[in-house]
């Protein structure tokens, strides 16, 4: 039973904090195991939120030293996590930060040079997982669903919860999956105009109540009457729904409470593709009480489950690292069947330091 180890990197559309997993990868009768031996969230001083958000604007060459100043942050702060816990992984697989996201262009750029990375950290990096799949005419997009097969088969249903929620499921024996609605990126846009950076449990949300003309509105957006496998990007959140929310004259608790409503119906709707009763919750999303109760509302014949808080942490940062394992063994790691691709690729860039 030989075990490889990977720091997964995570930073997810929220700009809730970066995500390091140092993880453990073995197989036992043909069958993938993990485990999360260590685990820590950094969160964004406002410098570099600013930089994270001002990228999607930032002129060529602005975009560019940002690209190399935030690989070189990445790399920093992975040999710093690393050495805080005396561990010393066999590579680092990074998502970055996405700041573009245009399949239909045929590009996706996350922020996070990985070669900048490779040499701040010392240690061999994968990174750059979606591009491979655009050009074979994918979505590069969601990525998660190659670890939800072989780490965590047992559910019928696997749904993550970061900026925009995803969801993976098993159809006709293959693995499916798309982008489902906008999640923390909505809540946490609304939780700061209270001063809060998100809002805590759904308790603000649980104060409000639900305004119909803003659920009908958030339902009625194209994007939902789209065939998956589909994305969504932050640039069609900011532009979709954002102004949705920003039109309504109603309080912020009704707005919140509304958005969790809609998440769930969303949800709901989601599950109904495919036979199944076992859903698993993770992500930030997972940890909001008020939305996972809304959840069960909309899904009385599911059971629904929230794993271990390290798992609901930092599952994508898990699957990131899994990624770069498999990527790094010449593996297929990104399934033409979730992204829309004309083939399952070995997707990712390795740069050595």
């Amino acid at each position: 039973m030989k075990k490889i180890t990977a720091l997964g990197i995570m930073s997810g559309s929220s700009l809730d904090g970066l995500d390091l997993a140092f993880c453990e990868f073995w197989q036992e009768k043909q069958k993938w195991k993990y485990r999360i031996a260590a685990a820590d969230t950094i969160g964004y001083d406002e410098e570099w939120k600013m930089v994270l958000q001002e990228s999607f604007s930032a002129r060529g060459v602005r975009l560019i030293e940002n690209h190399i100043a935030y690989g070189k942050f990445l790399g920093e702060k992975a040999a710093a996590f690393l050495q805080k816990n005396g561990l010393k992984p066999e590579l680092i697989a990074s998502h970055g930060h996405t700041i573009f996201h245009q399949p239909e262009k045929g590009f996706s750029f996350q922020l996070g040079d990985g070669q900048a990375l490779a040499t701040a950290s010392g240690l061999t990096t994968v990174s750059d997982f979606r591009n491979k799949d655009i050009q074979y005419g994918g979505q590069g997009a969601p990525l998660v669903p190659v670890g939800d097969e072989l780490l965590f088969g047992e559910y019928d249903y696997c749904i993550n919860f970061g900026g925009i929620a995803n969801i993976s499921f098993r159809e006709k024996e293959k693995r499916v999956a798309f982008d489902v609605c906008p999640a923390n990126q909505l809540l946490n846009y609304l939780s700061r105009q209270t001063g809060k950076a998100y809002d805590k449990n759904g308790e603000t949300a649980a104060l409000g109540k639900l305004d119909k003309s803003l659920f009908d509105a958030l339902n009625q957006v194209d994007f939902y009457r789209q065939p998956y496998p589909k994305s969504l990007s932050n640039e069609q959140v900011k532009a979709l729904f954002i102004p949705l929310l920003d039109a309504s004259e109603a309080t912020v608790e009704d707005k919140l409470y509304t958005v969790v409503k809609h998440i769930a119906f969303q949800i709901a709707q989601a599950v109904k593709q495919a036979p199944g009763k076992s859903m698993l919750l993770t992500g930030g999303g997972a940890r909001n009480g008020f939305l996972v109760e809304a959840i069960r509302q909309e899904c009385p014949d599911k059971s629904v489950d929230v794993p271990d808080e390290i798992t609901v942490d930092f599952k994508e940062a898990l699957i990131f690292a899994f990624m770069g394992v498999l990527r790094y063994q010449g593996k297929i790691n990104c399934l033409a069947t979730a992204t829309g691709a004309t083939k399952d690729t070995s997707a990712g860039v390795i740069y050595e330091p």
